[in-house]
């Protein structure tokens, strides 16, 4: 039997070559890739791990399905625009990034996953951006960081979870460490792309119609009233039943009923059934896919024994594995795969610090190709086709957030008394 490391090579090459090189889509690539590991691991084509991986992630396909259908019930049947129209006739520049980036981070914050606050409120975000004066990439960048930073915060960072889950530690206690990374970078954030904005930009000269207000007021009640709602939910789990993220926003899609026209829900299907959404979720189930042969292959256990035998200072240079492995598994599955080994690697210093900075740095998976689940979503959700200008606008909030999430792992043990 060939050794593991040679069959995560032969993984690594032929996804290589058939994504740079062949140019092939990536959810082909990634089935391809595992099948070769599993064939030359000596398993064949084991078709039961292929269908049951197809399915690792369906919570997820579900999510971003129903964030896409909300954001754009939201945005075909006027809402958002609307919405834009009022604010930006009080403040142009200010409030409509702070109005959006707020949205974004709480959504962010109570679904812990960064794509569906991207789709679900950023149709209310991209009218809001575009009235700031803001240019697409720019834009798209904001939306983009401001959903991810959401997910790093507390109650719900799903990464953290995942690596807290394999530690076999409860998940508590880490509110004071993500607040720490999480709402710093955002407020960062802000300040840098609040100095790009130049004011207003398509804001109509005329005063907003009773049509357009009584629309803009649907989207707002409707987005505030699925906000309280998961505020209960997450700090008052007793009160309701959590019903699930995409019912929540599948349900609150129904607003559509009383501000969209009825040849506008066939729009909407078209609009959600196709392009980046469609393209994500057989992306995700391609990754399931993968992470599953990995599993069976060994090659998952032999990237956590590689990660765990680094020492200091090392470790901290192998970090970089985090978001370009995520960049491919996406944050989450990073996460998994190497997020946990990397806790074990810090296990002399505080766990709870360990996951929340090493679930920052997974969640810069978020803007690294070819997967960049957040990136691919803003360009979708802001009408931006290239990634690199949207990436490149977000590199100095990633910085920030990077140095933070390497200053708590490096400064644990002294940090550790003041974050718990």
């Amino acid at each position: 039997m060939i050794h593991v490391g040679w069959v995560f090579a032969a993984m690594a090459a032929t996804f290589a070559a058939t994504t740079f090189a062949l140019r092939w889509p990536l959810p082909i690539t990634l089935i391809l890739t595992a099948i070769i590991g599993a064939l030359l691991a000596g398993f064949g084509v084991p078709f039961r791990h292929l269908v049951d991986g197809g399915f690792g992630y369906l919570n997820l396909i579900l999510a971003l399905f129903a964030g896409a259908f909300f954001g754009q019930v939201v945005r075909l049947s006027g809402a958002a625009d609307a919405l834009a129209d009022l604010v930006a006739a009080r403040e142009a520049r200010y409030l409509p990034l702070l109005l959006s980036g707020v949205l974004l981070f709480v959504t962010g914050m109570f679904t812990g996953i960064a794509g569906v606050a991207v789709l679900a409120v950023g149709a209310f975000a991209a009218p809001l951006l575009q009235r700031a004066g803001l240019g697409l990439p720019i834009a798209a960048a904001y939306v983009a960081l401001m959903g991810t930073l959401g997910m790093i915060a507390p109650p719900l960072n799903v990464p953290a979870m995942v690596m807290a889950d394999g530690v076999n530690m409860p998940f508590a206690g880490f509110a004071p460490s993500m607040w720490t990374l999480s709402l710093p970078t955002a407020l960062f954030a802000f300040a840098t792309f609040v100095r790009r904005a130049g004011g207003s930009t398509g804001t109509p000269a005329v005063g907003p119609s009773s049509d357009s207000v009584r629309r803009a007021w649907f989207g707002a009640i409707t987005i505030l009233a699925v906000i309280v709602f998961w505020t209960v939910v997450r700090y008052w789990p007793g009160l309701v039943f959590d019903p699930s993220i995409p019912l929540v926003l599948a349900i609150a899609s129904l607003v559509g009923v009383f501000i969209l026209p009825a040849h506008g829900w066939a729009e909407v299907a078209r609009s959600v059934f196709s392009g980046p959404p469609l393209f994500l979720a057989a992306v995700l189930v391609a990754v399931g896919v993968l992470v599953q042969i990995m599993t069976l292959t060994g090659v998952r256990g032999w990237l956590v024994i590689q990660a765990m035998s680094f020492e200091s200072p090392w470790v901290f240079g192998a970090l970089i594995a985090l978001p370009l492995l995520g960049g491919v598994l996406t944050a989450i599955g990073t996460a998994n795969s190497l997020g946990v080994p990397f806790a074990f690697a810090f296990i002399h210093q505080d766990m709870i610090l360990n996951i929340s900075a090493l679930s920052a740095i997974a969640a810069l998976s978020e803007f690294c190709p070819p997967t960049a689940i957040s990136t691919v979503l803003a360009a979708y959700v802001v009408g931006q086709e290239r990634l690199w200008p949207i990436i490149r606008a977000a590199l100095p909030s990633l910085g920030v957030l990077t140095v933070l999430s390497l200053l708590m792992l490096a400064f644990a043990p002294v940090l550790a008394p003041y974050l718990r």
